[in-house]
């Protein structure tokens, strides 16, 4: 083994041996086979240094970052297995006795939070008071050279859209001082592992440089373990890293050692880095594989496949070797550190982690001033249309057929503004939210998270019906005795509307797909939605299924608030009364109603649709609270399901 377990100071990650195999499909989707990502890696980082990992695309650098941080996925077939260890306890999750923080790549955050609130708010979830989290927070954005744009909204597109906000590697710090934020500042903890998926990617050579600064800075200033892959680091970034891992395909290893070392390593092994060539550049090209031919025909996979293999060879035969040898190739052993507490804050409980969620979720809301301007726009202007195709309708009796169709069409409108909000904005959000989930100090539970979004957005998502509502029924002459139960069931349906976009986008693994799934759920909902009869027969079979539609039970609800107490004038003819007639589906009733057998109150009309002629809005308005909460129970055991 490479190892030397005397050299190796209190503080130090180990992972020996870590294999992670993946089932592969073909294009059918049939699984076909398995595929080797890590095949036996091994190797450790030291408190207090930074550990480049180095390696062509493909070579499996993020997965190791995801297998020492507990994070891969292990079901379905795909198994990890191997020793990861910090001083020499197994390392996981669940770890009390280290504070171990992943960056992602691309870290999202919400986007309408300024850089302080996102931190100050970082800070109160790891347990620190008001009066300390600003104290914190203050420190935090000096060392990560973020005071200039502390008060500047973050930005991305979080929510409805996407909104411009602080650069990209202001973006990188704020990822690195949100994931470490307070953690061994008061106590210098020799128990910080960090680690750093492409903390470069992206940024420009300054930037980049900037950023790896900050990474060095960070370990020797809490003595932590920093791990991070870095994609064509600048020669004077990877001068600036302590140590190196170097991976080839497989996430084998062909060096690991001081970055100081590794030049003249490759140089004994007879491959010379030239002068003034990039060290980093020229250790990716070395153990890189060229499918491609030379200019000359030559096999240039064969050859380079060789030449991988020969430097994994190497190596395994140097790290093989003695001890000393080993101790010589990882650099002489650093005098142990004292061992300190990790200084873990006991997190907040449940109501407090509402609380500051649900302060969250209002700046969030409030903030979106373009969305919610569009959207009121919209129930306006959608409103307005729908009054001037239907304007006074009058109480004749052949505004029956007209008032049914623009009810449906009322309910059907309300229901697809709320339905694409939440399924548009919800699985963007909810990447975020996965990852501060995940925490291991810091993170909260679904369900405050879940209650805190519910309160703030669902009175906001009830006003654009409301407002929709208000305006197109004066225009429209509906019932005005009828006409608060009429916006209330509205405003039921948007929240009905809302919580199934919230149940979609949950079980959905990204806002495409939930945007694709969502108009047809919705499609189905309105086919079963109309159980009265009023313009299609929903069949008998399908009849208990009906009453899970979200439309049915709005629709309902609205004739009954339109029709109830309504008298209609009986112009020039001497209509029949409806209720001298049998009790037909309400289609043929519609069709009597062109022949001459017109209704003369409204409660004919709710008779002719088999619906009861008193209570039975309030009985609607229940069925929709079912709905409701039938959809927030599927939302929350998916988040609950899906979490980390």
């Amino acid at each position: 083994s490479h190892f030397a377990p005397l050299a190796l100071a209190m503080g130090t990650l180990t992972w020996r041996d870590v294999k992670y195999t993946v089932r592969t499909k073909n294009a059918d989707g049939n699984h076909n086979g398995t595929r080797e990502i890590l095949r036996g890696s091994s190797a450790y980082a030291s408190p207090g240094r930074v550990l480049a990992i180095l390696g062509p695309s493909g070579c499996g650098k993020t997965t190791l970052l995801n297998a020492l941080s507990s994070r891969l996925d292990v079901k379905r077939g795909n198994t990890l297995v191997g020793n990861i260890r910090f001083n020499g306890t197994a390392l996981n999750r669940d770890s009390r006795d280290v504070a171990l923080s992943y960056v992602e790549q691309e870290p999202k955050f919400f986007s309408n939070l300024t850089v302080r609130e996102t931190l100050e708010l970082d800070a109160r979830l790891r347990g620190e008071s008001d009066a300390d989290a600003r104290d914190v927070v203050e420190a935090t954005l000096r060392k990560m050279s973020l005071m200039s744009c502390a008060d500047t909204i973050v930005g991305g597109d979080t929510g409805g859209k996407a909104v411009a906000g602080i650069s990209g590697g202001e973006r990188r710090r704020l990822a690195i001082a949100s994931e470490t934020l307070g953690l061994g500042s008061d106590a210098q903890s020799s128990g910080l592992v960090v680690l750093v998926d492409e903390p470069t990617s992206g940024l420009d050579a300054f930037q980049a440089d900037k950023m790896v600064d900050k990474l060095v800075e960070l370990a020797e200033r809490e003595n932590a373990c920093v791990v991070c892959t870095l994609h064509q680091p600048r020669s004077a970034s990877f001068a600036k890293v302590h140590d190196v891992l170097l991976l080839a395909s497989g996430g084998r290893t062909a060096y690991h050692g001081p970055s100081d070392a590794v030049v003249k390593y490759f140089s004994d092994i007879g491959y010379e880095c030239p002068e003034h060539f990039n060290p980093a550049e020229f250790l990716i090209d070395l153990v890189s594989v060229d499918v491609g031919d030379g200019a000359d025909g030559t096999d240039t996979e064969t050859k380079t496949r060789q030449r991988v293999e020969r430097i994994v060879e190497c190596w395994e035969k140097r790290a093989g070797g003695a001890n000393d040898k080993t101790i010589s190739v990882h650099g002489a052993p650093r005098k142990p550190p004292e061992s300190r507490e990790v200084a873990i804050k006991k997190p907040p409980g449940p109501f407090r982690q509402f609380r500051l969620l649900a302060g969250r979720a209002w700046r969030q809301a409030k903030r979106e001033m373009w969305v919610n301007g569009v959207r009121m726009i919209a129930s306006v202007v959608l409103a307005s249309a729908f009054g001037s195709c239907n304007f006074k309708l009058g109480l004749g009796p052949r505004s029956v057929k007209r008032r049914i169709a623009v009810l449906m069409q009322a309910c059907i409108n309300t229901s697809m503004l709320a339905l694409v909000k939440s399924l548009n904005g919800f699985p963007r959000e909810r990447a975020t939210v996965r990852r501060e989930m995940a925490r291991q100090n810091g993170g909260y539970k679904p369900g405050p998270y879940f209650l805190s979004k519910l309160l703030i957005e669902t009175p906001i998502d009830m006003v654009f019906p409301v407002v929709f509502g208000g305006v197109m029924a004066p225009m429209v002459g509906l019932n005005k005795a009828g006409r608060k139960m009429f916006l209330s069931t509205l405003a039921l349906q948007s929240a009905a509307a809302a919580s199934l976009g919230l149940s979609i986008s949950a079980l959905s693994p990204n806002a495409e797909v939930a945007l694709a799934i969502g108009p047809c759920v919705m499609v189905l909902n309105i086919m079963l939605g109309d159980a009265s009869g009023a313009f299609a027969e929903v069949p008998d079979a399908l009849a208990p299924v009906s009453k899970l539609s979200l439309i049915r039970h709005a629709f309902e609800g609205v004739l009954c608030s339109e029709f109830e107490g309504l008298v209609f004038e009986k112009h020039d003819t001497d209509a029949k009364s409806v209720a001298n007639a049998s009790k037909p589906r309400a289609l043929k009733i519609a069709k009597r109603f062109g022949e001459g057998i017109a209704p003369r109150t409204g409660e004919d009309v709710l008779r002719g649709l088999g619906l009861p002629i008193s209570g039975h809005a309030r009985r609607a308005a229940n069925s929709q609270c079912k709905v409701i909460a039938l959809n927030i129970a599927v939302t929350y055991v998916a988040l609950v399901c899906k979490r980390g």
